[in-house]
């Protein structure tokens, strides 16, 4: 098992990152009752041409899970945490969250994710974020937005 940054601009990359992002947030569009999710509408070609950092759970060369972040002036932005569901529960999502935490030292590290999605949330809280606002973004649809400092 390895942490690394993937090559997100090659195709065969950018099909498994693919993969396993409609996986699994068709799990969590489930969880918060809302199958709109920015992220089930990505394309091999709109995750070649992300500017965002891709880091990967790797284990025996197949992508597991997968973090994204962009680092701004002022803070950390994550954007993504997946994994696939068939490794829920194995700490891939603890792990790649671990290295960015462990990575990243002296700017605050922001995220957001359906309230619904108590499994992110719990991880979360888990490494010290805490929320600082909720939004409604469609009708009975809420995302929760959480800051490590």
């Amino acid at each position: 098992m390895s942490i690394e940054i993937l090559s997100h601009q090659e195709p065969g990359t950018a099909e498994q990152i693919l993969s396993i992002q409609e996986a699994s947030y068709a799990v969590e569009a489930e969880l918060i009752g809302f199958s709109d999710i920015p992220p089930l509408r990505d394309s091999v070609q709109s995750i070649m041409e992300n500017d965002e950092t891709f880091v990967g759970y790797v284990q025996n060369g197949e992508i597991l899970g997968v973090l994204t972040y962009k680092e701004e002036q002022e803070e950390i932005d994550i954007y993504r945490l997946m994994v696939n569901p068939q490794h829920f529960r194995k700490k891939i999502g603890s792990s790649l969250l671990e290295y960015l935490v462990t990575t990243i030292h002296g700017k605050p590290l922001i995220v957001q994710t359906g309230k619904g999605n108590e499994p992110a949330l719990s991880l979360y809280k888990k490494y010290g974020f805490e929320q600082t606002d909720e939004v409604e973004v469609e009708p009975d649809v809420r995302l929760v937005m959480l800051i490590k400092q």
